[in-house]
């Protein structure tokens, strides 16, 4: 009766509760960054919990409180000490042998199918050669042996393994530098959107169109850079004020120069700027923005959703400025057209997004209302979700209709 009511009765429950009240204090001392951990990892970190908190760090008291050795509790002690109490390094060792290369996994005959199957059908992987060799030679072997032996007659395209090993190292130089990093491969998160002026600028490249005939070169080659120029536009994510550079060709050295030069007119100081992988963004420009300790973010490739503000305004561009005519095939005059632009984009264009103020009307209410700004801000992203609901749910409409139609043309078929 004992044993059956704490399995599943009151005691039990106040066993495992207990457990996991100690579990959530020992995560909260020793694990503040909340590094993912295994079962084993975690079991030891309680253990640590008691050492430290419950026996003032007395090896032996807390050993046979917890019920191990010393000698085993104070190796624990000893690892996670010498690793700057990480609590990753409470993860257990592999168990599997270091060095198999002289077992005897399977027949010569068995390698040899792999090697032949794989020869015929060179774009299929370990999963497929597995069911093949069962299905035509009924040979049983997994799909992890199979790909041990595909790597060993060296079949798997080295491209693929190379890229897959630069990226684990990079990732473990990332982990083992302690030092904030400032070129981040990734989208910046939404928390510093519209956190405070300059937490987050987006940057992007537009092409200019020139008016005129399409240039070719001597040998009747169409080139793009003869035939654009190229706008530089940078964004603040928050309260909108936007400066636009425009320069005749596209490299990072140019890159630089144009933000050296638009960012003296924001009237205030950049944290993090986040751009899409173009090349006029990395090597020259990369450099610069961690020389002036700039957090640099990447857009996911192919996915301007990653960048939407100043994408968005390269739009307003298209239909409110380049659209009305504004387009000049001298170079200066494009440039003096492109700085009026930016005036009224800044001093006279409402934004829906601002309630109706404009950029500098913005900033000037947030340094003297913070609370009055963000609620402007929160009022707009409530407006942006109701809008995406009501989209999604119109599509799921017309897809049905549409599903419903093809069904009758199939009935009546």
């Amino acid at each position: 009766m004992l044993k059956k009511d704490s399995k599943n009765g009151f005691l039990y429950r106040v066993i495992n509760n207990s457990i996991q009240l100690m579990q959530t204090k020992a995560e909260n001392l020793l694990n503040p960054h909340c590094q993912h951990l295994s079962r084993e990892a975690k079991k030891r970190l309680r253990w640590l919990y008691i050492l430290y908190e419950e026996c003032g760090n007395n090896v032996k008291q807390a050993a046979n409180k917890i019920g191990v050795s010393r000698q085993w509790l104070s190796k624990i002690k000893f690892i996670f000490e010498r690793n700057k109490r990480d609590p990753r390094s409470l993860e257990p060792e592999s168990r599997a042998p270091r060095n198999t290369s002289k077992r005897n996994r399977i027949p010569k005959e068995t390698e040899e199918m792999i090697i032949f199957v794989r020869n015929n059908y060179p774009a299929w992987g370990e999963k497929k050669i597995a069911r093949i060799l069962w299905r035509d030679y009924h040979i049983k072997v997994s799909k992890n042996t199979v790909n041990r032996y595909l790597h060993k007659h060296l079949k798997i395209d080295p491209k693929i393994s190379e890229k897959n090993k630069k990226a684990w190292l990079v990732k473990r130089e990332r982990e083992k530098n302690k030092e904030i990093n400032l070129k981040l491969k990734y989208r910046p998160p939404n928390q510093i959107k519209d956190y405070l002026p300059g937490a987050l600028c987006e940057k992007d490249m537009k092409l200019v169109p020139r008016i005129g005939k399409i240039r070719l070169t001597t040998d009747g080659k169409y080139r793009r850079k003869d035939n654009f120029y190229y706008q530089h536009s940078l964004l603040d994510s928050f309260t909108r004020i936007r400066v636009l550079g425009l320069v005749k060709d596209s490299n990072s050295q140019i890159a630089v120069q144009s933000y050296h030069e638009t960012k003296k007119r924001l009237p205030f100081n950049l944290a993090a700027i986040n751009t899409d992988n173009g090349g006029e963004n990395e090597k020259d420009f990369s450099k610069y923005l961690n020389e002036n300790n700039i957090i640099h973010f990447y857009s996911r490739s192919g996915t301007p959703t990653d960048n939407p503000r100043v994408e968005r305004s390269h739009l307003t561009d298209d239909q409110e400025f380049y659209g009305q005519g504004n387009i000049y095939e001298d170079f200066e005059e494009q440039k003096l057209a492109l700085q009026k632009w930016e005036y009224i984009y800044n001093y006279i264009r409402p934004h829906q997004a601002l309630g109706y103020l404009t950029p500098i009307e913005f900033y000037k209410l947030w340094k003297k209302n913070p609370e009055k700004a963000h609620q402007i801000v929160e009022k707009y992203g409530d407006y942006l979700k109701g809008q995406s609901k009501r989209l999604a749910r119109n599509r799921k409409i017309k897809k049905r209709e549409q599903i419903d139609k093809l069904m009758q043309f199939i009935d009546a078929k």
